[in-house]
């Protein structure tokens, strides 16, 4: 995962995914925003992507190459500091049984219910919340995922 302060300026991002996209390494998901007070022009783009210890030495460095980036923080897909929610349909209501994680429960709202399916809400760490997010899809219970999303 990277998380790049940019210049909030046209174009921050498209240079960045053009470099991805040069490499061939496809970006997983991609969140941006500006600053709410216009005091400073840095703004953020937190990246993540899948790739070898080597694609991501390369794109550390074709990034930071970049006109519109001030620094390029990066943090392994366990760090302990990354969230991931998703938003995901269910066959069924969710117990708190089913989003136990390993060493924690996760945050899980129901946000709608219409006839036969269910909406949840929810977040954890990555390494907590894909392997239940697995069980859930293996079990049957996920009909699909709305979007699932990686940040700081």
């Amino acid at each position: 995962m990277f998380r790049i302060h940019v210049l909030d300026r046209a174009g921050a991002l498209t240079s960045i995914a053009s470099a991805f996209s040069n490499e061939g390494i496809n970006i997983d998901t991609v969140v941006g925003h500006g600053v709410v007070e216009k005091t400073t022009s840095e703004g953020s783009i937190v990246i993540t992507f899948w790739g070898s210890e080597n694609d991501k030495e390369v794109m550390v460095r074709k990034i930071n190459r970049l006109s519109k980036v001030i620094r390029l923080e990066e943090k392994p897909y366990d760090s302990h500091h990354l969230r991931k929610s998703i938003l995901i349909l269910t066959r069924r209501r969710l117990s708190p049984k089913d989003v136990a994680g390993e060493k924690t429960f996760l945050t899980c709202e129901l946000v709608n219910e219409e006839g036969a399916g269910f909406t949840f809400f929810l977040a954890g760490a990555p390494n907590e919340l894909d392997p239940v997010l697995e069980r859930l899809k293996a079990e049957g219970v996920v009909r699909d995922i709305v979007y699932s999303l990686v940040g700081i």
